[in-house]
Parts: structure tokens; C-alpha cells; sequence
């Protein structure tokens, strides 16, 4: 790697000594001096960019090989899928490119409520890859978290130590900040409690840190982050992600310009993906800023938006929110009519007020009650 001016690198958020591209660079030494199984978890975003080029430099050295896992969601962007090829053919890469069918939510459409990525006999946005793996014998989870932690426990279950590199930054959000106060020592970064052990090594990293390490060195990153920058788009907030999920789909709205070709083509995949991209940056659909002129208030909006979807739904996020009641509670309808709007019926938006409605013990009995008796939540939560 080409040496680079560190005088605008900010400096480790613990002890403050030295700028967190030296201090990495240590982390990255220490996981290869104490752990025999090192793996990537990659989403061709700039931050899993910044981990991939600096542990592959680290791979070389040594004359190791790490494992690069990437679970493809069928609705990405051709950018990331061509950095992902890219990456995963690395001769110290060991590809762990997941092609098989998985359900992704869709928050674009109240109809089609997933995307069945690369299911058996379904149209796919593009071919797989020679790369990929594209077939799993034996049985595994369906859903994207839990793939997760399958792929993770067969990382724990091959030879020798295991540690799971993730590329979460601090600055990112509030709830990401619990790392550097986990532990008050050199290691703030690594959680050893599990195998795999989880390393953070840019937590401290800010987003001027990525930039200009990735600019500076002259390296490869997914190339859609030049054309959201040319349209004016906002460089800190700029995301790289599955195109359809409740908290990226907003991406529609503009994916008609930076990557044409990809939104032909998951508009014939998908329902909801025309309207998404009309309506995703309006304070109409599906946004919560404003109040609709028909309505009173925002519990008389939720209250409408229950009954007019479909009645299953509607039981689920019933069930869900037995702890708010018949409340009035102006944050509270909003978040429930956010969650409604972009069908987020798994819970992950999350809800920062849970100390004033927690569940009570009764809430819990009818929730257990129902789970058990409700063939509707019994079939929902299964697949939650």
C-alpha cells in the first residue's frame, strides 16, 4: 500500500495515543498472532472495504488466507456485486458468497411481502456467480439474521480458534457506541465471551477516516458511491445495501439514475418497487412527518391503517403491541405507523421509549396465550 498523509486520521477513542489507522493495522496483527480461523463479514460497503483491503495486506504478509463472507440478498446493486467478485477471487480470499434462497422482506409492497432471493424456478434480478455458493445440502435457516448465525457457528465449528471481524463504526449510531464502553482495556474492540469472538476494528473509525484511507491508497471500493455523490447526495449518509428492505429502501427513489439496468429489472421482480421509487423521499407514503389532512390525530391514523391492511397483518402487530394499549400517546402511534407503512412487521425499527411501556406480566400471559392458540401468530412467529 502506498504510504499516506495520517495528519488528518483521527486519533483511538480510549487512550487517545495514536491515530486508528496505526491502531488497526495492531488489531488486525494481534487477530492473526491468536486466532487460526480469521472471517469478514462483507457487505461491499465503504467500511467492510476499508476491513477487507487492510486484512488482505496483513493475509499477504503472513502468506494466510481468511474466509470473506457475503450473503447475497438477489436485490443489490450491480456495484457492489461486481467489488464483491472482485474481493472474493483474491488468491488469500477463501469465498464464502452465499447464492441461495432466502426470504428478504420487501417493504415496498403490502402485497408481496418478500423477495424470495434466488428461489428454484424464479425469475433472478441476475445469474449466479462461479464464485458462489449456490446450494446447501443440509438444512439451515431461511430468514437473514439467523442465516447469520448459522454461517457463524460452522465458522466455530472448523478447527482450531475462530473470530468474526464486522465492520460497524461507532459514529454510526448511538447503539453502536456500546462497544468502546464495554470494556476499559487495549482490547475494547474484541468480544471474547462466544466463539466466534467478535472483533470491531474500526469502531473508532469516523467517516472522514474511511474516505481518505480508501481515496488516499488509491484502492478499490464499490463504485455507486461516485454516482451517489454526483447527485448531490449526502457523503455521510450514503448506504450501501439490499435495495428493498425497510430501512435502505429509500435507495429507490434514486436507483432509476444510478443503475438503471438493476431497476428494470427488480421492478419485473418485485411489487411496489415503482411506487417506492415515486414516493420514498415524499412526506406522503411513506414517511411519518406529516400528519394526513383527513385525520385528527396520529392514533385515529394508526387506528385506520390496522384495519385496511390485511387482516393477518393486522393481528401480528396487534399481538406485538399489546404493551401500548388503546394509547393515545403521539410518539408512540407514530412509530406504530411507521412500522405499518413500511410493512415492518418484524420489529426492526426499533423503539427508544421502552421504559414507559414495558410488558406487564398479564401482557405476557396473552401473549404466550395466543402464540400457542392463534394459528395466525403461531404461523408468523415461526417465521420471524
Amino acid at each position: 500500500m502506498k504510504k499516506i498523509n495520517n495528519d488528518f486520521i483521527h486519533r483511538t477513542s480510549i487512550n487517545g495515543i495514536e491515530n486508528v489507522l496505526k491502531a488497526t493495522n495492531k488489531r488486525i496483527s494481534y487477530l492473526f498472532d491468536h486466532y487460526d480461523n480469521i472471517s469478514l463479514s462483507y457487505s461491499g460497503g465503504k467500511d467492510s472495504t476499508v476491513l477487507f483491503h487492510l486484512i488482505n495486506e496483513e493475509a499477504k504478509k503472513r502468506d494466510r488466507k481468511f474466509y470473506l463472507y457475503f450473503q447475497d440478498q438477489e436485490a443489490e446493486y450491480q456495484g457492489t456485486i461486481d467489488l464483491v467478485e472482485w474481493c472474493m477471487s483474491q488468491p488469500n480470499v477463501i469465498p464464502l458468497w452465499y447464492q441461495v434462497p432466502i426470504f428478504m422482506t420487501n417493504a415496498s409492497s403490502h402485497q408481496q411481502l418478500f423477495l424470495w432471493a434466488w428461489g428454484e424456478g424464479e425469475k433472478w434480478i441476475r445469474d449466479k456467480n462461479k464464485l458462489s455458493v449456490q446450494s446447501i445440502a443440509s438444512r439451515y435457516p431461511k430468514r437473514f439474521y439467523k442465516f447469520n448465525l448459522w454461517v457463524a457457528q460452522k465458522l466455530k465449528q472448523k478447527k482450531g480458534n475462530s473470530v468474526s471481524i464486522i465492520g460497524l463504526r461507532a459514529e454510526e449510531s448511538p447503539d453502536r457506541r456500546f462497544v468502546m464502553f464495554g470494556e476499559d482495556s487495549e482490547l475494547f474492540w474484541l468480544r471474547m465471551k462466544k466463539e466466534p469472538n467478535k472483533a470491531y476494528l474500526i469502531i473508532d473509525w469516523s467517516y472522514i477516516d474511511v474516505w481518505k484511507f480508501l481515496i488516499e491508497n488509491k484502492l478499490k471500493y464499490n463504485k455507486i458511491y461516485d454516482k451517489m455523490y454526483m447527485l448531490g447526495l449526502n457523503l455521510r449518509q450514503m448506504r450501501v445495501s439490499n435495495l428493498v428492505h425497510e430501512k435502505a429502501f429509500r435507495c429507490l427513489a434514486n436507483l432509476q439514475e444510478l443503475e438503471p439496468e438493476t431497476y428494470n429489472k427488480l421492478e419485473q421482480r418485485l411489487q411496489g418497487v415503482h411506487s417506492a421509487a415515486i414516493y420514498a423521499n415524499e412526506n406522503t407514503l411513506y414517511s411519518i412527518k406529516k400528519l394526513p389532512p383527513k385525520f385528527k390525530t396520529w392514533k385515529e391514523y394508526k387506528d385506520f391503517l390496522l384495519e385496511s391492511i390485511h387482516p393477518d397483518l393486522g393481528k401480528l402487530f396487534k399481538w406485538q403491541w399489546c404493551r401500548f394499549g388503546d394509547t393515545d400517546d403521539e410518539e408512540a402511534c407514530k412509530y406504530m405507523v411507521k412500522r405499518i407503512l413500511l410493512c415492518d412487521w418484524e420489529g426492526n425499527i426499533t423503539w427508544h421509549r421502552d421504559n414507559e411501556f414495558n410488558y406487564t406480566n398479564e401482557h405476557m400471559k396473552y401473549k404466550r396465550k395466543l402464540k400457542k392458540e392463534d394459528d395466525t401468530i403461531k404461523k408468523w412467529t415461526q417465521t420471524l
